[in-house]
């Protein structure tokens, strides 16, 4: 079994709420779980109305191959920068094996 763990920075320019920019972060991870069952959550910068941290986790199983494991978190990062309100600026991804 593997877990894949990405974490993902994004700028929301010229937004003043940070209720709003929670809302909208909600909702993006909610897709994300339905769509592609990982678990997703806002990890930091939580006051920051034009900063916004995701991170998410998917559990691998040993049956996949390991070039399919890089796509997978490919797939989820282009779905949030066409699904997001804002721009998706970095992408750190990690895959460990237990």
């Amino acid at each position: 079994m593997r877990i894949a763990a990405t974490r993902i920075t994004m700028d929301f320019f010229n937004n003043t709420n940070a209720s709003e920019k929670r809302r909208l972060l909600a909702e993006l991870c909610e897709d994300l779980r339905k769509q592609f069952n990982v678990s997703a959550l806002e990890i930091d910068e939580f006051d920051d109305p034009e900063k916004c941290v995701i991170g998410f986790a998917a559990v691998i199983p040993n049956n996949w191959r390991e070039s399919s494991i890089p796509t997978f978190s490919t797939k989820v990062c282009e779905y949030i920068d066409t699904h997001s309100f804002a721009r998706v600026t970095l992408e750190e991804s990690d895959i460990t094996a237990i």
